[in-house]
């Protein structure tokens, strides 16, 4: 069937969008920043502090 997708909010200001796969897995679409509370760079460096954390977290299938 067609992929679902959604948005969770990992903490306020982040935004992650998930789509489920055949068999289970998961991929991740896209992560999006409030500019309230985020400037880019805190946004990358959330990101590289985080990645590993939200992609446990989350299920999604590592490339």
């Amino acid at each position: 069937g067609p992929e679902k997708e959604w948005v969770e909010q990992d903490e306020p200001g982040v935004y992650i969008t998930l789509t489920a796969l055949a068999g289970g897995a998961r991929d991740l679409k896209r992560v999006r920043f409030s500019r309230k509370r985020f400037s880019e760079i805190q946004a990358e460096q959330w990101w590289a502090d985080n990645r590993g954390r939200v992609y446990e977290q989350y299920n999604v299938r590592m490339v």
